[in-house]
């Protein structure tokens, strides 16, 4: 076993900084406040009537958003004024920015050939999640095709022909930024995120780069050069993907992209765009974001209770070693600002290798990230995505008649929680880990038929008849994060959270506060380290001394992420640090994303695992 040593020297990463700003348009002159334009996204009972009234009002519009029932358009201040006062306007929301989800990684050493190795560079993630076990039964991902919405795709050849060396792997491609006729990433992030998910080159290890080296890709860019995009692209880029997902059998859809919490999830134009693509039969893997490690850090649309949602573990570059694999603090932990218990699970994301074009702006501006031929490093829960995303294509290549429903509790019902070894407590709560670590054998191999986000009914909700909370809410008495009945008492710590990095209600497994160090023991992922060496399925039924079979409690991915009443206007999180009194009366409302409500800006700098 090779075991490196993690580097000491800080690197630091930026994670998104995601700013829903109102851009005015500068003339010659300055303008007054009345006179200048914005861009907003408006809905009614229909796209007509929301055109309709617009253009009664003067304003211009710049696209048509049937998918959330708007019209993207241009208006003074006046202009907004007076479409607010209009009773068949339903909403009214700045086009605010959107990032992808994590934006520069350090350059630090790891179990992958670099600038001073022959061959091409190996990856670990495939190994590190059992996607290489899947390959040996014959499921590469043939048969599904994955729409990437992000800052484009690379015509590369790792991307474009099959196992098989042969071509014509990238079906189709969409751009919303500069209407280009061919696949471009001017930034490289896109392709970095494609390559996680279908890298069909093999490394100096003689596996595959990619989780489904097979699977067919869309490439949709709603992001710009410099990893920015708006509402408007990124709607505009689920509408096209909804209506050509028959025509190049898409059938999963990654976002690896973030936008900060600003209301509930169904007030949110962007949610409101995943929730119809989830319900038009798209599985939806989404970032939890890099706005971690405290609690209630999931962002936009990763707070969606119906999507897959995807933190970020590292295997502290000993890929063969889990015994000190942990979650990276830059994940993003839940639970949302409705109650809904995120992440679903967590994969890979600290130190990923995967591909980017040449001279993208990613390349050019850290070169001490680059490896051989094309392949550069990030870390961050954009990868960690990429990752779940290719394990989901895995699952519908070997299961086709899978609903998005069915895949997700796929995914969630096999992953191996990270447990106590000596007591099988957890040593990260729900809202750090979800369900735990992807397990791709059990996921794709599992005869499990049930489905996830159970008692809840998904076109009430886009029809605005019934909204939804989940069962978390913080106890101000004890100062921890619980579940509701009939899951308010938990054995094994799983469900109670101080909400504080590595320090939890009864001090086990309690962060020495130097990241990959823990002060006692790592503990241990369920399936211990070589679970799954010809032993599918081994913990697809019960684990450690937790309350029965797994299936008792997966229920938090059905009936957690299910209702805990319809919506109340009660914030789950009142007395903890987001009880800010102007957000609490606007997401209380129901009210939408707006450019003026506090703590409406995320930016951090990060060491990365």
């Amino acid at each position: 076993m090779n075991m490196l040593k993690k580097s000491t020297l800080p690197r630091f990463m930026m994670v998104i900084t995601v700013l829903a700003l109102l851009l005015g348009l500068a003339g010659g002159m300055p303008l007054t406040a009345s006179a200048k334009q914005s861009s907003f996204i408006v809905q009614a009972a229909n796209t007509k009537l929301a055109a309709k009234l617009v253009t009664a009002h003067g304003g211009e519009i710049t696209s048509t958003l049937s998918i959330i029932n708007a019209v993207t358009a241009t208006l003074s201040t006046d202009e907004v004024a007076q479409l607010r006062l209009e009773k068949d306007i339903t909403a009214i929301t700045p086009n605010g920015e959107v990032k992808m989800s994590d934006d520069v990684p350090s350059a630090a050493p790891s179990a992958i050939s670099d600038k001073n190795n022959k061959g091409v560079p190996s990856t670990d993630y495939p190994n590190v999640t059992g996607a290489d076990l899947v390959w040996d039964r014959g499921v590469t991902g043939d048969g599904v095709t994955v729409a990437i919405l992000d800052t484009g795709i690379g015509n590369l050849p790792q991307l474009t022909k099959t196992t098989e060396n042969r071509p014509g792997r990238i079906v189709a491609w969409k751009d919303f930024i500069e209407k280009s006729k061919n696949p471009r990433d001017p930034n490289g992030h896109g392709s970095h995120v494609a390559g996680i998910i279908a890298n069909s080159e093999k490394g100096q290890d003689g596996d595959w780069n990619g989780m489904a080296p097979d699977a067919n890709l869309v490439g949709v860019r709603v992001l710009n050069e410099q990893g920015a995009g708006t509402y408007e692209t990124v709607i505009s880029g689920l509408q096209w993907v909804i209506e050509n997902k028959d025509r190049y059998d898409i059938r999963v859809v990654n976002l690896s992209l973030v936008s900060p919490v600003q209301s509930p999830y169904w007030a949110d134009p962007l949610n409101q765009a995943v929730t119809a693509a989830w319900a038009n039969g798209l599985t939806v893997v989404a970032a939890a974001g890099n706005s971690g490690p405290g609690a209630m850090t999931i962002t936009v649309p990763g707070n969606n209770p119906y999507v897959i949602t995807v933190g970020a573990f590292t295997d502290n570059f000993t890929p063969s070693d889990w015994s000190d694999d942990y979650i990276a603090p830059f994940s993003a932990a839940g639970p949302t600002l409705d109650g809904f218990t995120k992440p679903d699970l967590v994969a890979p994301g600290g130190h990923i290798v995967s591909i980017i074009p040449e001279s993208s702006y990613l390349s050019t501006e850290y070169p001490e990230n680059e490896l051989k031929g094309h392949y550069f490093k990030l870390a961050g829960t954009s990868q960690a995505t990429a990752v779940v995303s290719g394990m989901a294509a895995l699952v519908i290549s070997k299961n086709q008649d899978l609903t998005p429903n069915q895949v997700k509790m796929r995914l969630t019902s096999t992953a191996l929680p990270w447990v106590d070894d000596n007591n099988t407590a957890a040593l990260y709560s729900m809202w750090q880990q979800g369900a735990g670590r992807a397990n791709a054998p059990d996921a794709v191999f599992s005869k499990d038929r049930t489905s996830a986000n159970q008692g809840m009914n998904i076109r009430a909700d886009l029809a605005g008849r019934v909204h939804y909370e989940g069962y978390a809410y913080y106890d101000k008495v004890t100062g921890t994060y619980r579940l509701h009945a009939p899951f308010d008492t938990w054995d094994g710590k799983y469900g109670t959270w101080s909400g504080k990095y590595g320090t939890w209600s009864g001090k086990y497994g309690t962060w020495s506060g130097k990241y990959g160090t823990w002060s006692g023991k790592y503990g241990t992922w369920s399936g211990d380290v070589g679970a799954w060496a010809g032993k599918y399925g081994t913990w697809s039924g019960k684990y450690g001394t937790w309350s029965g079979k797994y299936g008792t409690w997966s229920g938090g991915y059905t009936t957690w992420a299910g209702k805990y009443g319809t919506w109340s206007g009660n914030e789950p999180w009142a007395g903890s640090q987001l009880a800010d009194p102007a957000f609490v009366k606007s997401f209380a409302a129901g009210i939408g994303p707006d450019a003026n409500i506090a703590g409406a800006t995320i930016s951090n700098f990060l060491l990365e695992p």
